[in-house]
């Protein structure tokens, strides 16, 4: 009789530390997934803020490079505009280059 008595408490306590190993088992697995997405909310977060940051970056190397083309191309067409045509003198020099015509 002692020994039904002691495999039934050896059995009460195996099924007492099977249910505190599933409930330590549940919790653990709630607290991951919130640290998971604790995680991927922090992640996200300072991802959109570094892609904020370089499309800031971008847009304002963009307009610099943008406002070097065009003050290049300004001073490009300023001295295209300062020489003046010596129609004579072209003339004279392809006359030289194609002296059988």
């Amino acid at each position: 009789m002692i020994e039904q008595d002691v495999i039934g408490h050896l059995i009460d306590v195996e099924r007492l530390a099977y249910d505190l190993l599933l409930d330590a088992q549940t919790e653990a697995d709630k607290r991951k997934n919130t640290a998971k997405e604790e995680a991927e909310t922090r992640f996200r977060n300072a991802y959109e803020e570094l892609l904020a940051h370089l499309d800031a970056e971008l847009t304002r190397e963009r307009s610099v490079c943008n406002e070097s083309r065009e003050s290049d191309l300004a001073d490009f067409n300023a001295h295209l505009s300062s020489i003046t045509l010596d129609r004579k003198a072209f003339n004279d020099y392809l006359d030289s280059l194609y002296t059988g015509s």
